[in-house]
C-alpha cells in the first residue's frame, strides 16, 4: 500500500461512527460526522438546480444541491421510486445532498480494510472497504464524492461541447 492510501485509511479509522448509504443495492459508508441532515425526497425543489443536479433542498437558510446517482456513482436522470431519503452531506467545505434508497447510522464502527492495488486509482471515491453482514461496503468521504460530482460535471460539459 502506498503512502497516501495508508494515510487516508488511518484517517478514516479515526472515525468512531459511520453512516451506511444504500443506492441500488450498493453500500457506501461515510463518516457519521459528515451527515448534516436526513430529509425526505419530497422536500426537493426541482426548480432550484445547478448543472447536473436534480434540484435542491432548503435548510438553515441555504440551498443544498441534490444529486441522484446510481450505486456505481453514475448520474441518474430522475429519482427512482425506491428512493425516499436525501442525505445532506457536510464536511465543512463541501455541502450537497445524495438521494438514497436507505440511510442507516451504524452502532459500531466497521473494520476498515485497505483497498487492493487494482482498486487504488487516484480519482476513485473508494478509500477503503468494509465487511458488513457478509457484504462489502465502499468507504468514502464527502470530499471524495464532491470530487466525483465535479468529474461527472466536467465530462458532461465536454460531451455537450462536441
Amino acid at each position: 500500500m502506498n503512502g497516501p492510501s495508508r494515510i487516508a485509511l488511518a484517517a478514516l479509522r479515526q472515525n468512531r461512527a459511520f453512516a451506511k448509504l444504500i443506492m441500488d443495492g450498493c453500500t457506501w459508508l461515510l463518516p457519521h460526522t459528515e451527515i448534516g441532515s436526513l430529509e425526505s425526497t419530497l422536500d426537493i425543489d426541482h426548480e432550484v438546480q445547478v448543472p447536473h443536479s436534480i434540484g435542491a433542498i432548503a435548510l438553515g437558510g441555504e440551498w443544498w444541491s441534490v444529486y441522484c446517482l446510481s450505486g456505481e456513482l453514475q448520474p441518474l436522470p430522475q429519482i427512482p421510486n425506491s428512493r425516499r431519503t436525501c442525505a445532506l452531506l457536510d464536511n465543512g467545505i463541501d455541502r450537497f445532498g445524495l438521494v438514497c434508497d436507505q440511510v442507516e447510522m451504524l452502532t459500531e464502527a466497521p473494520r476498515l480494510l485497505a483497498l487492493p492495488a487494482c482498486m487504488g486509482l487516484p480519482d476513485s471515491p473508494i478509500q477503503a472497504l468494509a465487511l458488513l453482514d457478509d457484504r462489502l461496503g465502499c468507504v468514502t468521504t464527502a470530499e471524495h464524492l464532491a470530487a466525483r460530482l465535479a468529474t461527472l460535471a466536467a465530462l458532461a460539459e465536454n460531451n455537450d461541447e462536441r
